[in-house]
């Protein structure tokens, strides 16, 4: 959204656009929360996440910079085999914060392979500002995020292998 100004001194005549960093970040939030309250989900695509224990989840798939903004913001349930596989382009020190989280999660951190190089577990929901970042200590490719308690009964460690399959794009 940009704001359409006119002014010259105290008159008001030629046509400038102002557009500042403030109005951009409101415009962001505004839009976030209009597509949260839409009914509309982000993600159409879905994954499977296969684990050491052979237990199958099915992911939603955050593929865009949109998708990776939004994450699993506003939700107030996941389900018990459920969560986002956040998949980057290439290997990178990719953050999460639980800004606008309304459940706890178990956030994992991935390499090309798909095996585990970081985790944290019961990441709550973040309830004032500044919100806790959560980065790894080396670069991933892919982030997890699964229901809180989910890396204790799966018995998930650092080095433990997943089997990711993605669905072909179209």
């Amino acid at each position: 959204m940009f704001c359409l100004l006119w002014e010259q001194g105290s008159k008001l005549k030629g046509l400038t656009m102002f557009f500042s960093k403030r109005v951009f970040f409101i415009y962001l939030i505004f839009s976030l929360f209009l597509f949260a309250s839409s009914g509309k989900k982000i993600t159409e695509r879905f994954g499977t996440v296969i684990f050491p224990s052979k237990r199958v989840y099915n992911v939603e798939l955050a593929e865009t910079k949109e998708q990776w903004i939004k994450g699993l913001m506003f939700r107030k349930t996941l389900p018990e085999k459920g969560g986002m596989l956040f998949i980057y382009p290439e290997p990178g020190f990719y953050a999460i914060w639980m800004k606008n989280c309304f459940i706890s999660l178990d956030i994992l951190w991935l390499d090309s392979k798909g095996k585990i190089i970081y985790i944290i577990e019961n990441a709550p929901p973040c309830k004032h500002e500044p919100c806790e970042v959560y980065q790894p200590i080396m670069k991933s490719s892919y982030v997890l995020e699964l229901r809180s308690g989910t890396v204790k009964k799966e018995k998930l460690r650092v080095g433990d292998r997943l089997d990711i399959v993605l669905p072909e794009k179209k």
